[in-house]
């Protein structure tokens, strides 16, 4: 049996994660119906209500089971550095993190969809912070799957840095949170720029934590494609 067949055999869960899933997805059901029920004019969107999730099942499931290659304390600190500035320059252009706040302190949005609340948004005079679960838990996990590329790079600590220069899934993230900032611009189209947003963010987030995860399982890069072939 080849490498590849015993590396997709791995990828199909095991009766204790379905259930552990079921119980999961159960809970979410549950705190849409909540929701709904509870609270008075709540939004009833399909979009609304369902995409958080998304991005935080896709998030447990890749901290739960992607880590990184042994490495040395060098090359883990590197990485560490890449990805927390790739962090933050996810926060700051997604709107999680900005300069220049009102001033207004501390305050906590709970009157929103599962997902979205309990948001934490913080105005300071130097600095604004936006705490959205789902958006900072897909940031942190498109952090942590550089970083695990980083430390699985090979070709040196160089080529590991390098190499994210023209990585496609690392810089997807960003232009779509940069387009869709500019497609918020304009009153009149705020509300359709918002739901597109939303949708063209979820695609983009799954097809880049599927790139990402095809690199750090598969190797799939142009280097590990010439390797398998001159083999």
């Amino acid at each position: 049996m080849s490498t590849l067949d015993t590396d997709w055999r791995g990828l199909v869960p095991e009766g204790r994660s379905l259930a552990l899933w079921a119980v999961v997805l159960n809970t979410e059901l549950l705190l849409v119906m909540l929701y709904l029920l509870l609270l008075p004019g709540a939004a009833t969107d399909p979009l609304l209500l369902t995409f958080p999730f998304v991005w935080l099942n896709v998030a447990a499931w890749v901290l739960l089971r992607v880590r990184p290659a042994p490495a040395s304390a060098r090359r883990r600190s590197l990485a560490a550095a890449v990805a927390v500035g790739y962090g933050l320059l996810l926060g700051y252009v997604g709107g999680v993190v900005g300069l220049g706040g009102t001033g207004a302190g501390l305050r906590f949005v709970l009157a929103a969809p599962p997902g979205f609340s309990p948001t934490v948004v913080y105005s300071g005079a130097p600095l604004a912070v936006v705490f959205t679960p789902w958006k900072v838990a897909g940031y942190l996990t498109l952090a942590y799957l550089v970083y695990v590329t980083v430390v699985d790079a090979s070709g040196g600590l160089a080529g590991g840095v390098l190499g994210l220069c023209s990585c496609v899934s690392c810089v997807l993230p960003i232009l779509a949170s940069v387009v869709g900032g500019f497609a918020g611009v304009g009153a009149t189209l705020y509300q359709a720029a918002m739901y597109q947003s939303y949708g063209l963010s979820t695609v983009v987030f799954l097809v880049s934590v599927g790139l990402l995860y095809a690199v750090h399982r598969f190797d799939v890069t142009v280097v590990g494609w010439l390797q398998g072939y001159r083999s």
